[in-house]
This record gives C-alpha cells, structure tokens and sequence, in this order.
C-alpha cells in the first residue's frame, strides 16, 4: 500500500511540473508581432523560414552583402507587404527584422497604439517606438515611419546588434 501511495505521489509531481514549464520564449516575441506572422520568430533560421512560408509566391532578394530578403504581397485588411530580412554572414541567416508597409487607408498610428499602448521609448527617434527584453539575450524594437511598422531584434552579429534601448 505505501509503494501504491508512494508511486502515486511521484506521478502527480511529475506530472504537475510538467504542467507549470515555462513557455517557449518565442511565444513571448509572437506577443509582439501583427497576427499575419505569428508563425514565425526572431532568430528563426532562413530554411525553417521558407518551410513555414510559401516562399516561391515571395521576391527574393540578395542585393545587399549583410542580409538577404524576402518581400510578401499580403491581403488583408491593414499590409499590403511584409519585407523580412535575414543575416547574410551567420550560417543559419536567422531572421532579425520584419517591416510592414501598411496599406493607404490605415491609420498606422493607431494600429500601432492597439496592440503596443504608447510608445515605450521617449526621444530616442523623432517617431513612436516600443522596446521590449526578449529573455534570449536580444531586444525586440518596434517603431513606425511613415507608412511602416519597423519590428527588429538585436541578435549579435547582426544589423541592430549594437542597438541598445531598453538593455538586456
């Protein structure tokens, strides 16, 4: 009977420690990021990328030494396209930067305002902008420009590496 207690006791701790983990970190980043890309992630690898992505409907680019793109006609009621940028010199070219180019008729400041609050960081940039820790040893950057939502991740060796708003 005590065995019977006793195995019962490591089942139920085992199974309750299971329960109470810690969730993935890049479920933190999905959070941050606009519904149309909540698949994806900072740091996300260009070739699970293009597994997740339909890549072939995508214009590809390479004309910059330090990052390829990818460029994604969207339709939907607020993007007309989403640009991805992905690090040239690391070995995996993980994704470290998502730009949204909102489409005419929407108003990017609140669209920005809904999902953020106000903006995080004051006078950094002449424009609204949002800083977040990720947990993974970068920060998350978000801003506006124009027509654009701006998305970074200062992951070392890349771009926004030396970016240092909301420190880490």
């Amino acid at each position: 009977m005590k065995k019977a207690i006793f195995f019962i006791m490591i089942l139920l701790l085992l199974t309750s420690c299971s329960l109470f983990k810690t969730a993935p970190t890049k479920r933190f980043q999905t959070q941050l990021l606009p519904d149309v890309v909540k698949d994806l992630y900072f740091g996300m690898s260009m070739d699970k990328f293009e597994d997740v992505k339909n890549v072939k409907n995508m214009e590809e680019r390479r004309e910059m030494s330090f990052r390829y793109e990818y460029v994604e006609q969207i339709e939907n009621a607020e993007f007309q396209s989403i640009i991805y940028y992905f690090d040239a010199k690391i070995s995996s070219h993980p994704l470290y930067e998502m730009i949204f180019i909102f489409k005419d008729d929407v108003d990017v400041e609140s669209y920005t305002r809904t999902i953020y609050g106000k903006p995080s960081i004051k006078q950094h940039l002449p424009f609204d902008e949002w800083c977040w820790k990720s947990g993974e040893g970068f920060q998350i950057v978000a801003w506006t420009f124009e027509n654009k939502l701006v998305i970074v991740a200062t992951i070392k060796k890349t771009e926004w590496a030396d970016l240092n708003i909301c420190g880490e």
